[in-house]
Parts: structure tokens; sequence; C-alpha cells
């Protein structure tokens, strides 16, 4: 991309390549991931490769430009002609040896990108705005086409928020960047409060588990010190609602969530109806989803032959043994997710 600082003129990109990915960071690695998973890192076929991403055609155009993304971000190397192959950046991110090297191979992707790093570069740690001065001097000092200087800002504030969910600090490029559950009862005059805080995690996985489930009250102290935990031991990064709300449509951001991870837990206490919504886009998308109850007759009769844990939280441990058993039923649905998924749903997901 060539820099035109201060000629303040609309260049337009009609008829020539795209110099940068046009998907996040976060669905390049897709490609990395089903290398590793499917082919335990060896050089994949591309045509194979494809296929185990969720295409039915190598040259599908949505596949193509995946690769092509994968391939500028340096996590992978190969056409759609040849075998695909893992770089040194994609092996620290989805074969980590340990969590700051993911970290670490991450921020290195996205800075091999010469127009997000000069971006970067540019505001120096200063808060990136979010409006049209940002186009405006994206487009002034860095030579983006006007007509595509939209798709850049996405995908590299998406980026940027991505790398500041496994950084402890906030990203160079935008500064904005308790007593046991488990055991006896407790007497009353010790019983902590429900409230739960609610500090920022260091995100660890790449995989996510979508968690259905009230708020407040003592759901949010179950999430946090029974449902986070247990999902983690699982090898899952945990997600909630409340935790990825930004500005525009809420059933919108609920429904990218749901496609994005790879197993989902649904709380069905109190028969929520934000839950069952949540519940039935789950289902649509084919996810599979593993249940938990405090009562039994929360669970639809039509639900109760999938993965369902029931606790009661009046028996001594309950809390352990909730955690054991969520862990448990999650490494099972990963193993074999079929049976976390309804019919008729279950025979579309197959298809």
């Amino acid at each position: 991309m060539t820099k035109t600082k201060g000629a303040g003129k609309s260049v337009s990109a009609k008829g020539r390549p795209w110099t940068f990915p046009r998907n996040t960071l976060e669905d390049a690695i897709r490609i990395a991931k089903a290398v590793e998973e499917k082919n335990a890192g060896n050089p994949m076929p591309a045509k194979d490769l494809a296929v185990a991403v969720g295409f039915r055609q190598p040259q599908d155009w949505r596949f193509l430009e995946l690769l092509r993304s994968a391939n500028q971000y340096g996590l992978v190397t190969g056409t759609p002609s040849s075998s695909i192959d893992l770089t040194k950046f994609g092996r620290d991110i989805v074969a980590p040896s340990s969590p700051n090297q993911r970290s670490e191979g991450l921020l290195a992707a996205f800075r091999s990108v010469k127009e997000f790093a000069d971006t970067e570069r540019f505001y120096g740690g200063k808060r990136i705005p979010e409006d049209e001065f940002f186009l405006n001097t994206l487009t002034r000092e860095f030579g983006v086409p006007r007509d595509r200087v939209d798709v850049f800002s996405k995908i590299f504030l998406e980026n940027l928020k991505y790398l500041r969910a496994f950084s402890p600090t906030p990203s160079p490029a935008d500064s904005s960047l308790s007593p046991e559950l488990a055991g006896a009862p407790t007497p009353p005059e010790q019983i902590p409060s429900p409230v739960s805080s609610k500090e920022p995690r260091v995100r660890e996985f790449l995989d996510s588990c979508f968690v259905m489930m009230p708020f407040g009250q003592w759901f949010d102290r179950y999430y946090q010190e029974i449902y986070v935990p247990s999902i983690r031991e699982a090898g899952l990064e945990p997600v909630r609602a409340d935790e990825l709300f930004t500005t525009g449509s809420v059933v919108e951001q609920i429904w990218e969530q749901i496609e994005k991870s790879k197993l989902l837990l649904a709380d069905l206490s109190g028969k929520n109806a934000n839950v069952f919504y949540e519940l039935g886009l789950a289902h649509a998308a084919k996810k599979p989803v593993v249940f938990t109850s405090s009562v039994v007759e929360d669970v639809p009769f039509d639900l109760r032959h999938l993965r369902v844990i029931i606790y009661d939280v009046r028996e001594p441990e309950w809390a352990a043994r909730l955690r054991n058993s969520i862990t448990d039923y999650l490494r099972n649905a990963l193993k074999e997710p079929g049976k976390s998924i309804p019919h008729p749903f279950r025979k579309f997901a197959e298809d």
C-alpha cells in the first residue's frame, strides 16, 4: 500500500488486488487449526483443508478468501493448488507450549500485515477513534482506498479487540485496550454476598464455550467460581453474553458468539426465557449443548435424553461435584458432539 500522506483525495482500488486480509485474525486461525487438528500439523492438501473448515469445494470463494487471509497473516504457506503448511506463527498459536507463546504469536501474526502494523505504530498507544476521523486518517495517511476503508477499519478494530483478550495488559495500539462454595452448608452469618466481582480474564484458549444462563444474584457467583474453572479445565474459553455486549444489536452479537463457539453450556434453572431463546438459536446453528439445572423439571422432556447435569445446592460438596461433572460432560461432548445435538438438527449437522 502506497502511503499518500496529505493527499486528501479519495483513492479508488477498483480492479486492484487487496493488500490486507478481508478476514479477521480469529477467522483466519480456522485454517491453521484445521491443519493441526485434522492432519497433526503436517502439510495438508487444500482440497481436504476446504472440507475440514466447512466448505464442500476447494474453489468456494469463501474458502479461497479465508486461505488468502491466513497466508497474509503468516499463519500458513501454500496455494489452493498445493498443500498448506503451518508457519512458526501458526504453530505458536494453535499448538503453543505456553500461554505467552500463543499471545506473542497472535501479536506477531497481526503485525505481519504491514498496513495493520503501520496503523498501530501511527497511533502510538493512543486510543483509536471509531468514527469518520479514523476513516479519513486511514485514507489520508496510509492511502487506504476510500471504497475499502470501512472493511479495513472493521477488521483492524476487531483484531485489536481479539488481541486484548489474550493479553494481561492493554494492546499497544489501544489504551482502553472467595470462600469455597463446596463443602458443608455455611452458617447464615457467614454466607457471602451473591455478588461476584467481574475482573477481566486473560483469554487462554482459542475454542470457546458460550454459557447460556440467568444473570444476577447467585448465578453470577456460580458462573465465576464453578462454570469458568470447569470449562477451562476442559480446554475451552468460557464466554457469557454480559461479557461481550457492545454497541449494536444484542441478538446479532449473541448469534455471532454462538456460531463461533465449539460447544455451549445452558443452565435451564428457573426456565429463564432468555436462556431458552438463546438455546433455540444454538440448535438452529446445529451446535452441541450440555445442560445443567438445579431441578430436573426445568429441563424440557424432549431434551432430557441429551447430556444433562442435575445439581442440588443443598447437598454437601455439590459445587465440587458440579465442576467435575461439567468438565467431564464437555470433554465427552468434544469427542462425540452429535450426542449433544437433538434431532432433527443432528441430521442437518451430519449432512
